[in-house]
């Protein structure tokens, strides 16, 4: 199941950066401010790194600064 513990953590190290990133452009954008495009891409990149780390890794550890309610969306999938 687990491939190289060294590419797991590289792995969860690009989803935490990822998820920080989202997560600023989240607020901004929400206010109405600039960043829609790289937010919907960043969007898009992770919803296909966790398949992909969960399937390599097992299930990947997320935190979040933003509120669950917020959040439960994009980690239901």
């Amino acid at each position: 199941m687990a491939e190289n513990t060294t590419d797991c953590e590289a792995l969860q190290a690009e989803i935490n950066s990822l998820q920080a990133e989202f997560e600023g452009l989240w607020i901004k954008v929400s206010q109405g401010g600039p960043g829609g495009a790289r937010y919907r891409e960043l969007r898009h990149i992770l919803d296909d790194l966790r398949p992909r780390f969960a399937a390599e890794c097992g299930t990947p550890s997320e935190t979040s600064t933003l509120p669950r309610s917020i959040s439960a969306d994009w980690r239901a999938g």
